[in-house]
């Protein structure tokens, strides 16, 4: 697996559960429903979030397709770092992160692949917790804070700063529900123009979720490919 292609496929799974939680802002008195203001209220709500599930709905528009790929299916996230995604339509297939190893799993081919994503999960993952300084992501996106009055969401925009940055991604828009303080959608375009965005719905917060669901019984028939970066 190429680096690109892995850093695409990660971005994805990741970015579904740090968008969940944007990281503190400096000490400082916010004003109300300013930027700073809503951060520390999505701070405060995912401090309380040990789980979250949601339906979700993916939609990618390529360059090479004439109409957008529309998916559905699952999330569930466990703190700190357990995330699963279950595509049931058009194509069933299960992407976990557990333990540092990212594993793909596609039933219908009967294949899997896994690939260790530890230094990778930790830095991303650092975001869904308290410790995250808004200086770093500061460092990489310009914000812009959207609050339109009619809106049940606030918008967030991040703009790459450099022109490597922009070369993954080229912009990011993340939308806070205003009354949770939760993601309810999100959408990136990445370097080369491809647009992905989701759609959370049916979500349950805190709700029970076995530590079983984030292992796969994978049957033995699956052949599974041990997956390195090159």
């Amino acid at each position: 697996m190429s680096m690109s292609t892995f850093r695409t496929k990660f971005f994805a799974l990741a970015l579904g559960a740090a968008a969940l939680a944007m990281p503190a802002v400096a000490a400082r008195t916010p004003k109300a429903d300013s930027l700073d203001e809503v951060i520390r209220k999505v701070q405060l709500a995912q401090a309380k979030t040990n789980t979250l599930q949601a339906d979700f709905r993916q939609e990618k528009s390529l360059a090479l397709m004439a109409k957008p790929e529309v998916s559905t299916g699952r999330f569930v996230y466990s703190k700190p770092n357990n995330v699963l995604w279950t595509y049931d339509a058009p194509k069933r297939v299960t992407m976990l992160i557990a333990d540092g190893m990212l594993t793909t799993y596609y039933p219908d081919l009967k294949k899997a692949e896994r690939i260790e994503v530890k230094r990778y999960q930790d830095r991303i993952f650092k975001y869904m917790g308290a410790s995250g300084a808004i200086d770093e992501l500061g460092a990489w996106f310009n914000f812009t804070f959207t609050n339109t009055s009619d809106k049940p969401y606030y918008a967030l925009d991040l703009d790459p700063k450099s022109k490597t940055i922009a070369k993954r991604v080229r912009h990011i828009r993340i939308y806070i529900d205003k009354t949770s303080y939760l993601t309810t959608q999100f959408e990136y375009t990445e370097g080369d123009g491809d647009k992905t965005r989701y759609e959370f719905t049916n979500v349950k917060v805190n709700a029970p979720v076995e530590q079983s669901r984030f292992t796969l019984q994978l049957p033995s028939s699956v052949r599974v490919e041990q997956m390195k970066l090159q």
